[in-house]
């Protein structure tokens, strides 16, 4: 029949329509590749404080490889603040990708370093615009990216908590806040807020652990709420009494220190000078007790010649003002022992810790 196609026809008429579709896949992703431009998906801009250095980074893709793109350029603007409408051409070059200061090379992510010198301490509102260009010799819409350089503010202490005196074996409870202008990450970590210690002989004191903690630990109550704690136990057996001062500052992670918040606290207490040490005294003699205080009225003295027994028999010398500071004492007659101490305690019953004895054994002969 004439309308029967010979094998051989029918085998070309088969192959003709594959090859349009072939050509009809292929042919508009290779122009649209051509013609494809690159994209910056993300900008960067950090300011460090710490090493005042401006990082300029971003991301960019291009739909035919890392090796098609050609450029990364940016401008970086400044103005003196947020409100000011003119800015000025600070810098301008080129962002990389296989080289300094760029960390991962070829990974699509450019990057600049403004140094030190560079910024010159400068500081402001600064505007970087980046654009990428590729070889095939199409451009990237531009992104820009803005951050603040100001100068680091040290952070700020305000008193919640202060004890105005305390006893000798007390545990004292500090709690202030604190603030950073940067933000609280800048003083969150261990011994950000610290402080030393004046004793009232003048001299300073200070110790690693003498830090306030905001993580709910060192009697801190509330984690991360800006107020910090501290509890200080003190010595029992301390022989210093009088104005304590207490100088807390914080520091900040780029080493911004803040004024010291001073709190002086009174310690009322007694401490014997003398005696203490293994002397010899001679009954009727006239012997000077003395002795340090502070804040209390008046001390009672009593002596024991038996100060080597669990419980001395102490016997009553006399009741004098503390603020004497000494007593002109005549030795007993009636004794004679190795075993003799002093023993000075605050008249005031309620306070039985203001209390001190002779650090050493003394002896009284006839």
């Amino acid at each position: 029949m004439h309308w029967q196609l010979s094998k051989k026809k029918k085998k070309l008429l088969l192959i003709i329509p594959v090859a349009f579709i072939g050509i009809a896949c292929i042919s508009p992703t290779q122009e649209e590749d051509l013609l494809s431009e690159p994209v910056i998906t993300s900008v960067v801009l950090n300011y460090s404080q710490l090493h005042k250095t401006l990082f300029i980074a971003a991301e960019v893709i291009d739909p035919q490889g890392w090796n098609n793109i050609d450029s990364v350029t940016f401008q970086l603007y400044r103005k003196d603040s947020v409100s000011v409408t003119t800015e000025e051409l600070f810098l301008t070059s080129c962002l990389v990708d296989s080289g300094l200061p760029d960390i991962i090379w070829k990974d699509n992510v450019y990057s600049y370093l403004v140094d030190s010198t560079a910024m010159a301490n400068s500081e402001g509102y600064f505007t970087v615009k980046v654009q990428a260009f590729d070889k095939d010799g199409n451009a990237s819409e531009i992104e820009t990216q803005s951050e603040v350089a100001e100068p680091n503010s040290p952070p700020d202490l305000f008193p919640i908590v202060i004890p105005e005196s305390f006893e000798k074996g007390d545990t004292l409870i500090f709690k202030i806040r604190v603030t950073d202008p940067q933000g609280s990450d800048e003083i969150s970590y261990e011994g950000a807020v610290s402080y030393v210690v004046k004793r009232p002989d003048g001299e300073y004191f200070a110790d690693p652990t003498f830090y306030l903690s905001d993580t709910g630990t060192r009697g801190d109550e509330i984690s991360g709420d800006g107020i910090y704690t501290v509890h200080q136990p003190s010595n029992r057996n301390s022989k210093y009494q009088g104005l304590f001062y207490f100088y807390f500052t914080a520091k900040d992670v780029y080493g911004a220190v803040s004024d010291s918040l001073i709190c002086p606290v009174r310690n009322p207490g007694v401490t014997l000078i003398s005696p203490n040490q293994a002397d010899t005294l001679y009954a009727g003699e006239t012997y000077r007790i003395e002795w340090e205080s502070a804040y209390i009225s008046n001390v009672i003295l009593k002596y024991a010649s038996d100060a080597h027994h669990t419980s001395p028999s102490w016997q009553t010398i006399d009741t004098v003002k503390a603020s004497g500071y000494y007593y002109d004492w005549t030795v007993p007659s009636n004794v004679s022992s190795s075993h003799c101490k002093i023993k000075i305690y605050d008249s005031d019953s309620e306070y039985s810790n203001r209390i001190d004895y002779s650090d050493n054994e003394f002896t009284i002969l006839p």
